[in-house]
This record gives structure tokens, C-alpha cells and sequence, in this order.
């Protein structure tokens, strides 16, 4: 059985505004706007996300970054949580192990046992 629970407050601010998260992600040297169209889908993909178009050269000769948007969120386990301030403590601790936000939500995936965060890569 799932239970999910959500924050109202998070619940409310989504609801009345819901931008799209985009942001820079790592993609390696690129080194035109061929290599891009080649190398920025892999990279948004790696965060379900969408490539917008953008890239930029953030290192020369070493690093470019995609421009992504739409990025979805994922569940991360977390151990069991008990309660929304149980969750307050340990999703955001579970997001930022895997370099991640924690979007407010989880979910008990095992009764006693396991719990998912909600987070936006």
C-alpha cells in the first residue's frame, strides 16, 4: 500500500505557480553548435529533462553546459519516515546525496520500512 502525503503548503505554492525548473547541466567540452545537437540531449536526458537549445563554454577546451528544462522529478529512498517533519529532515538530506532538491513530496513504499523523497535533478 502507498500512502502519499504531500506538504498543503508546497501543494499550494505548485499549484498557483508552476515554472518550469530549468537549469545548467555538465555536458564536457562542446565545441559547436553540431557538437551540441549531439551531446545535450544525452546530457538532459540524464536528468529527464529537456535540452532547450542554449549551451554555453564554462571552461575552455574543458567544460559546456546544456541548457535544460522540464527536468522531472524522481524518487529517492530515504529509509522510513514517519511523519511530514520526519520528512522535513530526511529528504532534503536523501536530495542532496545525489546532488538533487528535495521537491516536498514523498511517499511510504514499504509500511514501516521505506519511504521515497520527491527530487528535481
Amino acid at each position: 500500500m502507498k500512502i502519499r502525503i504531500f506538504s498543503s503548503a508546497l501543494l499550494l505554492a505548485a499549484t498557483v505557480s508552476a515554472p518550469a525548473l530549468a537549469k545548467d547541466v555538465q555536458a564536457g567540452p562542446i565545441w559547436s553548435n553540431d557538437d551540441a545537437a549531439m551531446k545535450c540531449p544525452a546530457a538532459a536526458a540524464a536528468v529527464h529533462g529537456t535540452w532547450n537549445g542554449n549551451w554555453t563554454t564554462t571552461v575552455p577546451s574543458r567544460m559546456s553546459v546544456c541548457g535544460v528544462d522540464d527536468i522531472n522529478p524522481q524518487d529517492v529512498q530515504a529509509g522510513p519516515i514517519w511523519s511530514n517533519e520526519d520528512a522535513n529532515v530526511k529528504c532534503p538530506v536523501a536530495a542532496a546525496a545525489v546532488n538533487g532538491a528535495w521537491n516536498g513530496q514523498w511517499t511510504t513504499t514499504e509500511e514501516g520500512k521505506m519511504s521515497v523523497c520527491g527530487v528535481l535533478f
